[in-house]
């Protein structure tokens, strides 16, 4: 199914490219003067270059198919070492005249099917090297051996000439075919099959290729079923073996595809059938109307026919030297009348539905030296959260870059992340514990890494049927490891109060004391003290929450009383009506876990998280 879905994307979009055509970057080029198939003047080779990055070449899609170890020319443009019979410090001379050799003969293969009258560029070019005119020219110093060189008669590139496509199709069908004829499991049509696959995808596309890279490769009988080597038992006609390379090509290289650095995955995505949108481009880039809408049209679009008959599909791949890997291949409904049928709208609505979270500032805020504070998101792309993933800097007050070194992210991060989008599957166990790893070394929880947690805990295999994770404050959850967290947020919000030089006489002061963001706070925080209660066991509190829970306890009478002294009894009761009130949810420090298990150390985080944002969101609209 994957190849039938290529070879139709590829008919859809391959628009007036040759078949047995690719792209391919030139640095130099090799312009012939000629009139009525004679040359008329010397040579001239000249460099070529990229407008927009002079460091580059210019890329040309030429003649071209997949070639390995062998001596195998391309038609009119080719490597310096195929084109000039120039090699360099990093090939063998002898391979070198072999090349060069071999490229001579195909110009003359080439000239030989076609009249002079008709076409005569390929003549132009036989006496090109029948001549001797390539000897005058001088050879720059920085020209290596496998740079890319393109022919051109009178400034007009050879390999547009009218009788190039077709002598390279023979030519390709001739290399390429297997000598034997049946039924091709791609287009059902029985013809010429193949030997092999006759083009390769760029290695750029491919994550992980140190080469030009194959989908489908048996170049050694290793590799194939019955120690066979080449198709053999995989029957592909030449036309569907181009139109498979051309549609994978496309679609790594459209709009619709995502790589970043340091990840080992390529994912794509494209829509079969139908002009209908896909949503994806709302997963990427979030905005709570538009998912709002999408929530509300979802019913009517069951009802379109148009809708109803197109096919998601999606495609993870990775590189292997000069393999791809496929990694995820998926082909689904874009939407079904049957609620009970997995289609990819529902995934899309189980997506933002499963890692909703309320995030810690619902509102702007604007500080005392003026500057303002932007709301949190409730929603998030699939890239921000398998950034959080990695390390957090404190430096930049921002998580590493991907790519960048000691950034601790998985390899994988942005594809799981995607699967779990795509697929409504579950965050992996791996993952899950990445995270708490992060979390614990980096001692940092922020809104994407709570929206990350409340994915994992919405999806647990083992999740109770007919429950829910909270996406805000729950008062009536009961789970230990949530109250844990809370527990954990109230007693570092009292310390916190219990520190600040400014006086606060009453409950409405304290009120919009605590609006003020938790970055302000600490700041005010640390004119008195070195290393709060939240610096020294936020990265031990989720693992091993009752001996932390159980010194917090003991520190808070002090802090209750510092509170009393500096700013009123009422703060101070009201901090104290807290404590003790989650104290006794927890059934004492008792209930607490002595040692978190991963879904608890989710728990508690996610009740951390909502219990933080819970005060921020109560006492900014009590400033309001």
């Amino acid at each position: 199914m994957l190849l039938q879905r290529l070879t139709a994307y590829a008919d859809e979009h391959r628009g007036d490219i040759p078949p047995f055509h690719r792209e391919r970057e030139f640095r130099w080029k090799v312009d012939i003067p000629a009139a009525g198939g004679r040359i008329t003047g010397p040579p001239v080779l000249e460099p070529v270059r990229d407008v927009d990055k002079p460091a580059r070449g210019v890329v040309h899609t030429v003649p071209a198919s997949t070639r390995t170890v062998a001596v195998a020319p391309q038609l009119a443009a080719d490597d310096v070492q195929y084109v000039l019979g120039w090699g360099d410090d990093t090939t063998q001379s002898a391979r070198v005249t072999q090349c060069h050799a071999a490229f001579v003969e195909l110009t003359r293969e080439w000239a030989a099917t076609i009249p002079v009258a008709q076409d005569g560029v390929p003549h132009v070019l036989v006496e090109l090297y029948r001549s001797g005119a390539l000897a005058k020219i001088d050879r720059p110093q920085e020209i290596r051996a496998k740079d890319g060189v393109v022919l051109a008669v009178n400034g007009q590139f050879a390999y547009r000439s009218p009788s190039a496509a077709g002598f390279w199709k023979t030519q390709v069908g001739q290399r390429k075919g297997s000598g034997r004829s049946g039924r091709c499991l791609v287009c059902g049509t029985c013809g010429a099959l193949a030997n092999t696959i006759p083009g390769k995808v760029p290695a750029a596309l491919v994550p992980g290729a140190s080469n030009d890279a194959a989908l489908v490769s048996v170049n050694e009988r290793v590799f194939g079923y019955d120690l066979v080597a080449q198709l053999t038992h995989t029957p592909i006609c030449l036309s569907c073996a181009d139109d498979v390379m051309v549609g994978l090509t496309g679609v790594l290289s459209s709009k619709h595809r995502l790589t970043l650095e340091g990840q080992d995955t390529r994912l794509a995505w494209w829509v079969t059938d139908t002009d209908e949108s896909d949503q994806m481009d709302l997963v990427m880039e979030p905005d709570p109307a538009q998912v709002d809408a999408f929530f509300a049209a979802l019913p009517q679009a069951r009802e379109r026919t148009s809708r109803l008959k197109g096919r998601f599909c999606w495609l993870a791949v990775g590189g292997n030297v000069a393999r791809i890997m496929v990694r995820e291949w998926i082909d689904i409904a874009l939407t079904s009348k049957n609620h009970n049928v997995v289609d990819h709208d529902s995934n899309i609505v189980a997506w933002f539905a499963d890692h909703k979270n309320t995030p810690r500032r619902t509102t702007p805020v604007r500080l005392r030296d003026g500057r303002d504070l932007p709301a949190g998101q409730w929603l998030h792309s699939p890239v921000a959260l398998a950034a959080c993933l990695g390390r957090w800097d404190e430096t930049t007050g921002r998580y590493r870059p991907f790519g960048a070194r000691n950034t601790d992210r998985p390899e994988q991060a942005l594809n799981q992340i995607l699967r779990a989008a795509v697929l409504n599957e579950p965050v992996p166990a791996a993952m899950r514990a990445h995270l708490i790893h992060r979390v614990r070394n980096d001692g940092h929880i922020d809104d994407l890494r709570a929206s990350l947690v409340r994915l994992a805990l919405s999806r647990r295999p083992n999740k109770p049927k007919g429950t829910s994770v909270p996406m805000s404050l729950d008062e009536t959850c009961t789970e230990t490891a949530y109250l844990a967290g809370r527990l954990f947020a109230v007693m570092e919000h009292a310390q916190r109060d219990a520190h600040y030089k400014t006086r606060r006489t009453s409950q409405s002061d304290s009120a919009a004391t605590e609006s003020d963001s938790d970055a302000e706070q600490e700041q005010n925080q640390r004119r008195e003290v070195n290393s709060s209660f939240g610096d020294k066991f936020r990265r031990r509190a989720c693992e091993t929450p009752r001996p932390i829970l159980t010194q917090g306890w003991k520190d808070s009478a002090a802090w209750l009383t510092k509170i009393r002294r500096h700013q009123g009894e009422a703060l101070a009761r009201w901090h104290q009506n807290r404590l003790t009130d989650l104290y006794e949810k927890c059934d004492g420090i008792r209930g607490v876990p002595l040692r978190s298990s991963l879904t608890q150390q989710e728990h508690f985080i996610l009740g951390y998280h909502h219990q933080l944002a819970y005060r921020t969101t109560k006492n900014t609209a009590a400033e309001a």
